[in-house]
This record gives C-alpha cells, structure tokens and sequence, in this order.
C-alpha cells in the first residue's frame, strides 16, 4: 500500500509541474474481417469501439473505452461459433510527436474487463463455455492524423493480453480505423 502511495504522489507532482488546460477527445472506431476457405468455411470479425479521453499534458491522455466485437468460426460439420467480445477499459496513452504534428504516433497502456459470450457447436454437439470474464491488460499503438483543430482520423493497433501476458498479444490483437472529435 505504500508503494502504491508513492508512486501516485509522485504522478500528482509530475502532473502538477506539467499541467494542461486540458482537451477532451472522443472517438469512434470499427474494423472488418472476412475469410474465406475452402469448403465453404470461413471467418468472420467485426468489431466497433468508442473512448472518451481527457488530455493530462500535450503529450499525455486518460481515456475510458469500450469495444463490442463479434466473431464468428464456421466449418462445415465441424464448427459453427459466434464469440461476442465487450472490453471496457481505462488507459493510459502518451503521443511521441509534438501537439501541433500532423501526424501524432502514440502507445496505449491500460487495464480491462473482457466480458465473452460464445454460442454454437463443435462437431459431436459440444458447445463453447458460454461466458467467460477476465480482467485483461491492454497494450497497442496508433496514430493520429489532425486534418482540423477539431477533427482527426485515427489507426489503432490494440491488444488485449490474456493473464496479462506479453506472449498472448497476437490472440487478441484488433485493428481499426475512425475518427476523433476534439473539445
């Protein structure tokens, strides 16, 4: 408990010595997927995202997201599974390149709640386990594009590590394109 009381002293003097008049960022996000095999099998992933976010410095933001993404696996006689993934998030992203970049790199870092429902067979009628709740670690990267004092476009690269894992990043990785409203 005292390391945790040093550490957020030491952050309320970092964020007192650099403090902002602070910017609100909101954006939307989404991402699509198909794949087709042979046999006709495939799968299928789309997913949307949204996040609040509060500028602390230039180069630092808090933000709250949420993602909502749906999966679906079909193997003729084999599978037919829909995963409904729900993230809720609160992180931490600090932006490498100056405020007035057009182009502004960043890395995300947070804490989740990954809620999962699965639905579906596999082949001899079993079924997935039905829900699954984790709390999950988020890393990724992006960039945004400033096109307006308001208004920008955005990449994500996120991922949701399983146990909190590095190793896991590529399990649980998304990729989505939006757009950002600043106020």
């Amino acid at each position: 408990m005292n390391r945790f009381r040093v550490w957020f002293g030491c952050i309320l003097m970092f964020l007192a010595g650099n403090t902002y008049a602070g910017v609100f960022e909101t954006s939307l996000g989404f991402s699509y997927s198909r794949s087709a095999y042979n046999g006709g099998s495939y799968s299928v992933t789309q997913s949307w995202n949204g996040a609040l976010g509060y500028y602390l410095t230039q180069d630092s933001q808090v933000q709250f997201s949420y993602q909502d993404s749906l999966n679906s696996e079909f193997v003729p006689n084999v599978q037919d599974i829909k995963y409904r993934d729900r993230v809720y998030s609160m992180n931490f992203l600090y932006h490498l390149f100056s405020e007035g970049a057009a182009v502004r790199p960043f890395l995300r870092f947070g804490v989740g709640q990954l809620n999962r429902d699965a639905t579906g067979t596999y082949q001899g009628g079993f079924s997935p386990p039905g829900r699954l709740d984790q709390v999950t670690v988020i890393s990724g990267f992006g960039l945004k594009f400033k096109l307006s004092s308001r208004f920008g476009l955005r990449l994500d690269g996120t991922s949701y590590l399983t146990g909190g894992s590095i190793a896991t990043w590529k399990d649980n990785f998304n990729v989505a394109v939006g757009g950002s409203f600043y106020f």
